[in-house]
Protein backbone atom coordinates (compact mmCIF):
# COMPACT_ATOMS: atom_id res chain seq x y z
CA UNK A 1 0.00 0.00 0.00
CA UNK A 2 1.54 3.47 -1.22
CA UNK A 3 1.89 6.22 1.98
CA UNK A 4 0.65 9.28 1.11
CA UNK A 5 2.67 12.39 0.88
CA UNK A 6 1.27 13.51 4.02
CA UNK A 7 1.60 10.24 5.61
CA UNK A 8 5.45 10.35 5.06
CA UNK A 9 6.12 14.07 6.47
CA UNK A 10 3.66 12.90 9.82
CA UNK A 11 6.19 10.06 10.38
CA UNK A 12 8.97 12.31 10.27
CA UNK A 13 7.41 14.64 12.65
CA UNK A 14 6.89 12.10 14.89
CA UNK A 15 10.53 10.32 14.73
CA UNK A 16 11.78 14.09 15.39
CA UNK A 17 10.50 13.24 19.17
CA UNK A 18 13.66 11.74 20.42
CA UNK A 19 15.47 15.51 19.36
CA UNK A 20 12.50 17.49 21.03
CA UNK A 21 13.28 14.96 24.10
CA UNK A 22 17.42 16.21 23.77
CA UNK A 23 16.82 19.72 23.15
CA UNK A 24 14.36 19.51 26.44
CA UNK A 25 16.46 17.37 29.04
CA UNK A 26 20.10 19.13 27.75
CA UNK A 27 18.80 22.78 26.85
CA UNK A 28 15.57 22.95 28.46
CA UNK A 29 14.00 24.00 25.02
CA UNK A 30 10.74 22.91 25.66
CA UNK A 31 8.75 23.37 22.02
CA UNK A 32 6.89 20.33 21.69
CA UNK A 33 4.83 19.97 25.00
CA UNK A 34 5.63 23.79 26.68
CA UNK A 35 1.90 23.87 28.27
CA UNK A 36 3.75 20.55 30.89
CA UNK A 37 5.68 22.29 33.49
CA UNK A 38 6.40 18.91 35.30
CA UNK A 39 9.17 17.35 33.50
CA UNK A 40 7.77 13.93 34.65
CA UNK A 41 4.40 14.93 32.61
CA UNK A 42 6.13 15.97 29.81
CA UNK A 43 8.42 12.73 29.82
CA UNK A 44 5.00 10.87 30.06
CA UNK A 45 3.95 12.90 26.88
CA UNK A 46 7.11 12.76 25.04
CA UNK A 47 6.35 8.69 25.28
CA UNK A 48 2.70 8.97 23.71
CA UNK A 49 4.41 10.98 20.82
CA UNK A 50 7.06 7.69 20.30
CA UNK A 51 3.70 5.86 20.49
CA UNK A 52 2.30 8.01 17.80
CA UNK A 53 5.17 6.99 15.97
CA UNK A 54 5.10 3.75 15.89
CA UNK A 55 1.14 3.38 15.65
CA UNK A 56 2.23 6.15 12.27
CA UNK A 57 5.07 3.47 11.05
CA UNK A 58 2.87 0.16 11.56
CA UNK A 59 -0.73 1.30 10.85
CA UNK A 60 -0.36 4.23 8.69
CA UNK A 61 -3.93 4.00 7.19
CA UNK A 62 -4.34 5.87 10.24
CA UNK A 63 -1.74 8.69 10.21
CA UNK A 64 -3.66 11.33 9.66
CA UNK A 65 -6.38 10.57 12.61
CA UNK A 66 -3.23 10.23 14.89
CA UNK A 67 -1.82 13.64 13.97
CA UNK A 68 -4.98 15.38 14.42
CA UNK A 69 -5.75 13.36 17.50
CA UNK A 70 -2.50 14.28 19.11
CA UNK A 71 -2.26 18.04 17.98
CA UNK A 72 -5.64 18.66 19.04
CA UNK A 73 -4.11 17.17 22.83
CA UNK A 74 -1.12 19.00 22.67
CA UNK A 75 -3.02 22.19 21.83
CA UNK A 76 -5.48 21.72 24.55
CA UNK A 77 -2.65 21.11 26.87
CA UNK A 78 -0.94 24.56 25.46
CA UNK A 79 -4.06 26.79 26.27
CA UNK A 80 -4.57 25.30 29.85
CA UNK A 81 -1.02 25.59 30.51
CA UNK A 82 -1.57 29.54 29.43
CA UNK A 83 -4.81 29.96 31.17
CA UNK A 84 -4.34 28.29 34.35
CA UNK A 85 -1.77 30.89 35.68
CA UNK A 86 -3.36 33.88 34.21
CA UNK A 87 -7.13 32.54 36.11
CA UNK A 88 -5.59 31.19 39.14
CA UNK A 89 -2.47 32.35 40.30
CA UNK A 90 -0.71 30.59 42.70
CA UNK A 91 -3.02 27.71 43.40
CA UNK A 92 -0.72 25.24 41.51
CA UNK A 93 2.47 26.37 42.35
CA UNK A 94 1.69 28.19 45.63
CA UNK A 95 3.83 31.22 44.38
CA UNK A 96 1.44 33.96 43.91
CA UNK A 97 4.05 35.68 42.01
CA UNK A 98 4.38 32.89 39.23
CA UNK A 99 4.40 33.95 35.29
CA UNK A 100 1.48 34.24 33.39
CA UNK A 101 1.50 34.67 30.04
CA UNK A 102 2.95 33.52 26.69
CA UNK A 103 6.37 32.70 25.88
CA UNK A 104 8.45 31.82 23.24
CA UNK A 105 8.57 28.35 23.73
CA UNK A 106 4.70 28.73 24.05
CA UNK A 107 4.98 30.05 20.63
CA UNK A 108 6.83 27.79 19.15
CA UNK A 109 4.55 24.94 20.53
CA UNK A 110 1.48 26.82 18.98
CA UNK A 111 3.32 27.13 15.86
CA UNK A 112 4.31 23.49 15.65
CA UNK A 113 0.65 21.46 17.15
CA UNK A 114 -1.63 23.98 15.28
CA UNK A 115 0.20 24.00 11.98
CA UNK A 116 0.46 20.29 11.94
CA UNK A 117 -2.93 20.11 12.89
CA UNK A 118 -3.76 21.93 9.85
CA UNK A 119 -1.73 20.81 7.72
CA UNK A 120 -3.41 17.05 8.74
CA UNK A 121 -6.32 18.06 8.45
CA UNK A 122 -6.34 19.68 4.76
CA UNK A 123 -4.08 16.76 3.34
CA UNK A 124 -6.83 14.57 5.12
CA UNK A 125 -9.56 16.32 3.28
CA UNK A 126 -7.83 16.09 -0.13
CA UNK A 127 -7.30 13.02 0.39
CA UNK A 128 -10.94 12.04 0.70
CA UNK A 129 -11.84 14.20 -2.08
CA UNK A 130 -9.44 11.59 -4.00
CA UNK A 131 -10.91 8.93 -3.24
CA UNK A 132 -13.82 6.82 -5.00
CA UNK A 133 -16.93 7.61 -4.22
CA UNK A 134 -19.61 4.90 -3.77
CA UNK A 135 -22.41 6.22 -5.69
Amino acid sequence: MKIPRSGIWIRRYYLLTPLFIVLDALFGLNFRVSGLASPELRYLYYGICLLCALACYWQSRYNALIAMAESSANLLILLTGIMIPIVRPGDLTGDTAASAGISGDHLVNFLLSGGMLLAVFYSAQEELRKAPRGD
